[in-house]
């Protein structure tokens, strides 16, 4: 066994990363993978998320803090590896930091949460430079865009849409509405896999498509 790992990367924080990441984690549980979540933002958002539980059933899978690994981040990947079937990186909302370039160095694919502001994709700008530049090296590296926190009649959702086309790394078909949902089992240690409100079901099913269009990516 030897995990294909994850990144869930963008160079602003505010776009959902953490959130992405979590529910990733549980979709990829759901299908009987093996999962590690890793949480390499020092805001720790993944660590406390998952300490808030007060019931029996929390979250479903593994969580290990490696923030402040730095530009050994890489090293303490390399230990869980063989115990995976896949490794989700939450990494920290900077392209400056060691984490980031690293964590690049070693992925299988790339996901860039972008929400419907033109700071998120001014900020994708340069996250797409420095995926291009982890690609010389890590020539099977691939890198997705994810539409987050949008409303799809919103006309900043319909540009942006049209100009993520436009760029070199493809869009996938889903995207992620906004939901209070989300919030909500932050708020208890869970995800929205684990809710049962009408939201919950709604926002699981997107979180179902996102993650089988990313698993054929990695096949």
């Amino acid at each position: 066994m030897t995990a294909k790992i994850i990144a869930v990367t963008q160079q602003k924080g505010g776009v959902g990363k953490s959130t992405i990441a979590m529910h990733l984690g549980a979709a990829l549980h759901e299908k009987e993978k093996k999962v590690l979540v890793v949480d390499a933002d020092g805001q720790n958002t993944l660590i406390h998320w998952s300490s808030t539980t007060c019931e029996e059933v929390g979250i479903p899978f593994s969580i290990v803090n490696l923030a402040e690994a730095g530009g050994e981040i890489h090293k303490e990947i390399k230990k869980f590896v063989n115990d995976y079937d896949l490794i989700i990186i939450d990494c920290p909302p900077s392209i400056t930091e060691q984490i980031s370039g690293i964590v690049l160095l070693v992925a299988s694919i790339a996901i860039i949460p972008i929400s419907s502001s033109p700071a998120d994709y001014w900020s994708s700008i340069g996250l797409m430079k420095l995926i291009q530049q982890a690609q010389i090296i890590n020539e099977d590296l691939k890198a997705v865009f994810l539409l987050n926190k949008t409303e799809e009649k919103r006309m900043l959702t319909r540009e942006l849409k049209r100009s993520l086309k436009k760029l070199s790394f493809p869009l996938l078909k889903t995207r992620i509405s906004t939901r209070e949902c989300y919030k909500q089992a932050m708020a208890l240690g869970k995800t929205v896999l684990q809710m049962t409100d009408r939201s919950s079901k709604l926002a699981s099913a997107e979180i179902r498509a996102c993650t089988n269009e990313i698993l054929m990516l990695l096949k």
